[in-house]
């Protein structure tokens, strides 16, 4: 076989430069910007998709005479592709434990949902709480209507039973938060942050509630997405969850944070926190777009813990009526 010429080289560093660039765009520092803060949550399929064409090329190389400048340029994709997948694989090693239901187990549970806009069906989403029985919820963007119905069903002071719920509604109603917290666990102090584009719910529960860490806080988030023409407010609001993982208390923050752990901005702000997914090894489930596999969509959504509380257990389930898909965590004491 002859040796590859000087054209295919270049032609193979240009390719690899090219999709290093969209894989790993904060190397330069445009991860934060469009539309690579956008394409780089997708990192680990991006990183399926460079090896599986790499393979593609290399075959089709040895089938054609231009074999070894074509086979130079499919594995420099390749290398590019491994190296990416080396980097996501670490969130997929082992296999989440089942979370099993609220009031059995170790430790409390928590579930996350984006309701969309207050799409989801809210009897669809009481019966899965019931089911569940989750300790803590968070559920950003829920609102009107999908708040009351929940409310009437869940809240004791509503009509409902189980939970007391607590709500932040945003300036222009594009995003609220609405919080329920297991009855259980005592009459928590309740407030809200408004340092970002959202709202959040900030709990602080009782120091005598059973089997919850003194001096527990629990935050409901939601940063703004990382919209074209927005991402300095979306970066601006992701880093503002390092005050929650650096706060020096025990803590579980929980919602959709509009990021990946291949988002550097929010990796950075979130440093100080462990994440359910990832430490139990289903960080790479997508809990968005709904409409697309799990495997191929993105894991914004997330719960976190920092100082003594520790992920034991990490589930993605569905939820009807909405583009999110709900995770649920069972979260040891610490």
């Amino acid at each position: 076989m002859r040796t590859p010429g000087v054209g295919s080289v270049i032609g193979a560093l240009v390719v690899a430069a090219l999709a290093s660039v969209v894989l790993f765009p904060e190397v330069l520092g445009l991860d934060d910007r469009s539309p690579f803060a956008q394409i780089v949550a997708f990192r680990p399929q991006l990183a399926v998709a460079a090896v599986a064409v790499a393979a593609l090329g290399a075959l089709g190389a040895w089938t054609r005479r231009s074999g070894p400048d074509g086979l130079v340029v499919a594995l420099a994709l390749g290398l590019v592709g491994v190296i990416g997948l080396a980097d996501v694989g670490s969130r997929a090693a082992g296999s989440a434990a089942a979370v099993g239901d609220g009031g059995t187990g170790d430790g409390l549970v928590v579930l996350s949902l984006n309701t969309y806009k207050g799409q989801a069906d809210p009897d669809s989403l009481a019966d899965l709480i019931r089911s569940r029985s989750p300790d803590l919820v968070a559920l950003p963007e829920s609102r009107g209507d999908t708040r009351r119905r929940l409310a009437s069903r869940l809240d004791d002071d509503q009509g409902g039973s189980g939970y007391r719920s607590y709500s932040a509604d945003d300036a222009d109603d594009a995003s609220g938060m609405t919080v329920f917290v297991k009855s259980s666990l005592g009459r928590p102090t309740v407030s809200q942050d408004r340092s970002g584009t959202y709202p959040s719910v900030v709990v602080d529960l009782p120091r005598s509630a059973p089997g919850v860490a003194s001096g527990l806080r629990f935050v409901a988030v939601h940063p703004r997405s990382p919209r074209p023409g927005g991402t300095g407010s979306w970066a601006r609001d992701v880093s503002g969850l390092s005050r929650w993982c650096d706060a020096g208390r025990p803590t579980i923050v929980a919602g959709d944070m509009n990021s990946s752990e291949d988002q550097r901005v929010f990796s950075d702000a979130t440093a100080g926190c462990s994440d359910a997914g990832s430490d139990t090894g289903d960080g790479l489930t997508g809990t968005w777009p709904s409409w697309l596999p799990g495997f191929l969509g993105a894991q914004i959504d997330h719960v976190l813990t920092a100082d003594g509380p520790h992920p034991i257990a990490f589930e993605v389930v569905p939820a009807a009526g909405t583009d999110h898909r709900a995770v649920l965590a069972r979260i040891g004491e610490g």
